[in-house]
């Protein structure tokens, strides 16, 4: 299936591309008047947007003459209705193809919003961007970008990666490209998050551990996370705590444990985990929360290497708030490699940052996959994966969190 919007000076010049494009059976899926914003207004015209596609579930759209049967307005213009004949297959397949093909469609508009979006903001700021000799770029959308990006802290090293070899580009023909250029560039920088995947065929429970440095939040995440593993979807979850230096967390986790119906076992040495893993063996999902460590202390971080050793075929999150500085994220990221080869990487308190920047800071410094994103206290609503485009948005200064 190809969907495309065009865009012309009247509808029937689009009309005209997307026959030539697509075919005269291509299928009109919306209309709609573009008006140019910010200081664009006063050099462009208003523009007729037309999405369209040549999906092939659907036969070629009923013309209005022919639902007359009227055979003499054979010569007029055809006029396209919101009525299709679906191909002859079962029911079921048909809603199901429907489905996906919505899906499809939501998720190009949704790119496509997120671009206009970016470029209105664009449109809007450009007019207040002066080229100085203080400027690290010539071409004053560049500027912009780079500003945002800064300016949600991003380090200046990354922000010039994401920009590299785009300012030699011509910017009043440009601004549409160079948007979707820098945008697309971080999108991919970002790379596709990775959650928690609980495979039917797994003969053993899936044993995630959740570690890193106090404060960040690991418990709440963990109750979040199981949360929406046993109400959403339904499966069997049992909790491990290794963290009995806070009688706190021990507490906090038991009554998530009790208030969503999971088993709960709390370890006080790496001897005991094997046992405890083993008792849950008809579980679908064990998760093990471990202690705070302070990546300045050697001896701690023994004890977790220790700890996570005795664990087989496991899979580690590690855990980062969005509020500590790059400069001591770098430091804990580091101390965390000497011991985890293999990691996933989770963002908490994203409601206590004014800006996101580290996000894509600490993507570039590891090349780990992104996961989860916490922003509030309440389980399990305040969590969700990460999503690149929404983060690029934040980054390019368009979106308000």
């Amino acid at each position: 299936m190809k969907i495309k919007r065009y865009e012309g000076k009247s509808e029937t010049e689009v009309m005209e591309k997307i026959k030539q494009e697509l075919g005269k059976d291509a299928l009109i899926l919306n209309v709609r008047r573009i008006e140019p914003s910010g200081f664009m207004k006063f050099f462009k015209a208003p523009l007729v947007e037309v999405t369209a596609t040549n999906d092939k579930l659907f036969t070629r759209p009923i013309k209005r003459s022919e639902e007359n049967n009227d055979d003499t307005n054979t010569e007029k213009q055809v006029t396209y209705t919101n009525r299709f004949i679906p191909k002859e297959q079962p029911q079921k397949n048909i809603e199901k193809e429907k489905d996906n093909n919505q899906e499809s469609i939501k998720k190009l508009e949704d790119k496509i919003d997120n671009l206009e979006l970016i470029l209105k903001s664009v449109s809007d700021k450009l007019a207040t961007v002066e080229n100085t000799s203080e400027n690290k770029y010539k071409n004053n959308i560049l500027q912009l970008f780079y500003d945002n990006m800064i300016k949600n802290e991003v380090t200046p090293e990354v922000a010039k990666q994401v920009l590299d070899g785009l300012d030699e580009t011509d910017e009043k023909s440009n601004v549409n490209e160079m948007v979707r250029l820098v945008y697309n560039k971080i999108s991919s920088m970002l790379g596709k998050p990775e959650d928690i995947k609980i495979e039917k065929n797994d003969k053993k429970p899936k044993v995630v551990a959740f570690v890193g440095p106090t404060g960040v939040g690991k418990t709440t995440t963990i109750a979040k996370i199981v949360a929406k593993f046993v109400l959403d979807n339904k499966k069997k979850v049992s909790l491990i705590t290794a963290d009995t230096y806070r009688i706190a967390a021990v507490e906090q986790l038991k009554t998530y444990a009790q208030i969503l119906g999971c088993p709960i076992e709390v370890v006080y040495n790496s001897n005991e985990l094997s046992e405890k893993i083993e008792k849950y063996n008809d579980r679908e999902l064990i998760c093990l929360d471990t202690a705070g460590r302070s990546h300045k202390n050697k001896q701690q971080f023994d004890e977790l290497t220790t700890l996570l050793n005795k664990i087989e075929n496991k899979e580690v999150f590690l855990v980062l708030s969005l509020a500590t500085k790059y400069k001591d994220l770098v430091e804990i990221i580091n101390k965390y490699s000497e011991i985890l080869s293999s990691y996933k990487i989770i963002f908490t308190k994203m409601d206590e940052t004014i800006g996101v920047g580290n996000i894509l800071n600490v993507k570039v410094l590891t090349n780990k996959p992104c996961s989860y994103i916490t922003f509030g206290q309440d389980v399990p609503e305040d969590i969700e994966i990460m999503n690149p485009e929404k983060i690029a948005k934040y980054l390019l200064g368009s979106f308000d969190k």
